[in-house]
């Protein structure tokens, strides 16, 4: 219940015009659910990963509210519900208390880094994975339990599950080894074997993960070492942000070279914390596990650097419950404790911290009304990171709000002069303001780094049919067209361009084509005036 109502105000929110237009506004293949569309989700992969439990899940949200936008919302704090109560499950299960159990649900349930997970209908994969993984591990438990091998086939299928939403659930065969640890299971050639099929099954997604990501795109040049500093450096964030998430943004900042003095300390912070929590002998065993469930969950993440973050929110979703557990068990110590002094300042803290992270959760979804609100909150706390201002520029042009969304571009560009697409939205503006030689500089320049991009020379035909630049409107068009056949309103055009070249015959065959694919109105007047029958 807290959860739900931390999280309702959430469900009226839009649309987030950074993946949300790939993974659902515009993507065609949820709008039906039929032999055709499932067998586009196994085969093609989605944002770049390979998701089709992900697409599934759309296709259902899409087949319920036609496409409305808080239904996708609801089903996202549902998962999330479901999650609360398998972590609760699962957290009874490895200590056999109710009271870590409770605490570690309860943190899950409100705590605000989580508000990301949630609210961002494209974090549907981080939602699904928990879910299965959460699942498959709850079963893994009951066959310690029962020795019998019917759970462990069935956590297999759930972890199958689990890698068919987000590629990072590869990582639960090594969980499972730390729930051996935890639960005092010695290594064992059974032991082993029992992770045979996990192994398997996260090498085979493992191997397809890495062919579908074809985004990995490191803005600046690290070396191995920066890397292992920014690493740190990310952790570090993670456990400020653990106990002090009052400033949470979408994506964070990538520190220039060289690296700043606090990145290169945080190993020295890092090893710091582990020694400070490695202290007390009787508390070792949960903090040894904590620590290495937070570490494996959160490692794939450092893998690699994306243009978007190498720091994120939403990556410490599933992991954080290492950190919870370890919270929770020295809170139990603490209310164990012959003095009441102890008891008292844990109960305020718990107290404090409920209400806190409830009232920073409700907050941080207000942030993520819609495409503006969430992209101006990110700039404003992380001003460096160019896709937030290019994101919002997005939403402005679609607004038609023209000139809050220039500035916008030219920030992107100010801060990665290879973001071409803030070079086709100026583009595109300087069109929508009549500057058609100035729109043609900027698409000259987009076409000319990303050759095969469509729309590029969609809007580079469109802007020489406005110069009366017929023949070089007609190849750009033809190009775009090539690219990508969908473009309806590229054959209106082109139609456009041969009649002004005088070839009647080629124009009223595009229009008709116009007509037949969708865009009927234009296609069909024009036709029916200038060409025969």
């Amino acid at each position: 219940m807290a959860a739900f109502v931390v999280h309702a105000n959430g469900i009226g929110n839009g649309f987030i015009y950074f993946d949300d237009p790939e993974s659902v506004v515009d993507n065609v293949s949820i709008r039906e659910v039929d032999g055709a569309a499932i067998g586009h989700w196994f085969t093609t992969p989605l944002q770049s990963m390979y998701t089709p439990l992900v697409y599934a899940s759309y296709a259902i949200d899409h087949l319920v509210g036609q496409g409305a936008m808080g239904v996708y919302h609801f089903t996202n704090v549902l998962l999330h519900l479901a999650n609360v109560v398998l972590v609760f499950l699962l957290v009874r299960g490895l200590t056999e208390r109710v009271f870590p159990a409770a605490f570690v649900a309860a943190a899950f349930a409100v705590h605000p880094v989580n508000v990301d997970t949630v609210a961002w209908i494209s974090a549907r994969s981080n939602l699904l994975a928990t879910l299965f993984s959460l699942a498959a591990l709850l079963a893994y438990l009951r066959h310690l339990d029962s020795r019998r091998w019917g759970p462990l086939a069935w956590s297999a299928a759930l972890f199958g599950l689990a890698t068919l939403s987000k590629s990072t659930a590869v990582v639960l065969p090594l969980v499972l080894f730390l729930v051996d640890f935890l639960k005092g299971r010695r290594p064992s050639r059974r032991s082993f074997l029992e992770k045979v099929p996990f192994l398997v099954i996260a090498a085979a997604m493992g191997l397809v993960a890495l062919t579908a990501r074809q985004d990995v795109v490191p803005p600046r040049d690290y070396t191995v070492v920066d890397r292992f500093f920014l690493a740190c450096s990310a952790v570090v964030d993670y456990l400020v942000q653990l106990v002090g998430p009052f400033h949470l943004s979408l994506a964070y900042e990538y520190p220039g070279k060289p690296l700043p003095w606090y990145v290169l300390l945080s190993p020295l912070v890092l090893a710091a914390v582990v020694a400070a929590l490695l202290v007390p002998r009787s508390s070792r065993k949960v903090v040894v596990f904590g620590l290495a469930f937070f570490a494996v969950g959160i490692a794939l993440t450092q893998a690699v650097l994306l243009i978007d973050n190498y720091h994120a929110n939403r990556y410490a979703y599933l992991p954080y419950l290492g950190l919870f557990l370890i919270a929770a068990h020295f809170a139990e110590k603490a209310f164990q404790h012959r003095d009441r002094v102890p008891r008292i300042a844990v109960t305020g803290a718990m107290a404090v911290f409920a209400v806190l992270f409830a009232t920073l959760t409700i907050t941080r979804n207000m942030a993520w009304k819609d495409t503006e609100t969430i992209m101006s909150d990110a700039i404003a706390k992380e001003p460096g990171v160019a896709f937030a201002h290019n994101s919002r520029g997005i939403a402005r042009y679609t607004a038609g709000d023209y000139t809050g969304a220039a500035p916008d571009f030219e920030a992107t560009i100010a801060l990665d002069r290879d973001f071409m697409l803030a070079y086709y939205y100026l583009g595109l503006i300087r069109y929508q303001n009549g500057d058609y030689a100035a729109a043609l500089s900027k698409l000259d320049y987009v076409v000319s780094r990303l050759p095969t991009f469509a729309p590029g020379y969609s809007e580079r035909g469109r802007t020489r049919l406005a110069l009366k630049d017929y023949a070089g409107a007609r190849t750009d068009l033809s190009t775009a067209i090539g690219y990508d056949p969908g473009l309806v309103e590229d054959y209106h055009l082109r139609g456009l361009a041969e009649a002004g070249l005088g070839d009647t015959g080629a124009a009223c065959a595009d229009w008709r084509t116009a007509a037949s694919l969708g865009n009927a109105d234009a296609g069909r007047s024009i036709a029916g005036a200038h060409c025969p029958g």
